[in-house]
């Protein structure tokens, strides 16, 4: 791996001093940490574009609208904006480190998580994504995510999720053409695989994805490179009302197979419509365990 030359280089966030120590990059974006130098003060987590990219006009301007969207949150589970500033030219913005583990890596570690907890833990880890969300689609002027994975979800010791990457995030007032920002390869919703115009109904179709493979540990798009993920998700299934009752209630599954529905148009067309529908499913789901758990006492 090339040497990152700002590994352990100073830089000022709001009149205070952090060192820098390179953390991760993705395609376009790279983030560090942020050590203060003062030992009271909280790990930053600073974002800022991958060389390559610096002189890319609409990286730019996306990179400011990702910031400018991030500044405006107030939400416990979302990135808590600190500052902005230049890193010799290239603009970074920084916001409160969260210290926990990408969901990518539960599926991963059936020794920590096995089936008979990952059920539970999933269904509670979407409920707060969609809540999440809630937040986000019916703020003033609402944000879509648009690259919701199980990369961009973090979860802390407490089981509470952090939504992370707003990359490819736009405000829905702005009427931009988003097609350009599309998210994973793996994660796509039909709209967005298809080169259409997307909306808040791909964000919950893609958190549908990520409770499937959470509950599966399958993956949902079974493309084996960029172009056939792309053509999977393009003319994705229909999932049948049962395709999930093997490892979860009937109610639940009835719900995931509307939330991954391919026509946007049939899908719930808000967070608070799937809410709505999961805490109903749940309730059936209790109850159902209630009356047999009567009934084999009885017998």
């Amino acid at each position: 791996m090339k040497q990152d030359l700002m590994n352990d280089t100073v830089i000022e966030v709001q009149g205070k001093l952090y060192k820098l120590q390179h953390f991760k990059e993705g395609g376009i974006c790279k983030i560090y940490k942020g050590i203060p130098e003062r030992r009271h003060l909280p790990t930053l987590a600073i974002k800022t574009i991958r060389d390559k990219w610096v002189t890319n006009e609409k990286v730019i301007k996306q990179f400011n609208v990702e910031t400018r969207i991030v500044k405006e949150f107030q939400h416990s589970r979302l990135p808590q904006y600190i500052g902005r500033g230049s890193l010799n030219g290239v603009p970074f913005y920084a916001y409160h480190f969260v210290d926990g583990m990408q969901v990518i890596n539960i599926s991963q570690r059936p020794d920590l998580y096995p089936p008979d907890l990952i059920s539970s833990l999933a269904l509670r880890m979407v409920i707060q994504l969609y809540e999440t969300l809630e937040y986000l689609h019916d703020k003033i002027n609402p944000v879509i995510h648009g690259d919701i994975s199980s990369e961009n979800v973090v979860i802390n010791p407490s089981q509470q999720l952090y939504l992370i990457d707003f990359g490819c995030a736009h405000a829905k007032a702005a009427n931009v053409d988003n097609r350009t920002w599309i998210g994973k390869p793996s994660y796509l919703s039909p709209e967005q695989a298809r080169g259409e115009i997307w909306d808040q109904r791909s964000d919950l179709y893609q958190v549908g994805i990520l409770f499937y493979e959470l509950v599966t540990r399958q993956r949902w798009n079974t493309g084996a490179d960029t172009r056939s993920k792309h053509l999977f998700a393009a003319s994705a299934p229909r999932p049948k009302m049962d395709f999930l009752a093997h490892k979860i209630h009937i109610s639940l599954s009835m719900v995931f197979s509307k939330v991954l529905h391919p026509d946007p148009e049939i899908r719930f067309q808000s967070a608070s419509e799937v809410l709505k529908a999961l805490y109903a499913a749940k309730s059936y789901e209790q109850r159902f365990r209630l009356y047999n758990y009567k009934n084999r006492q009885s017998s």
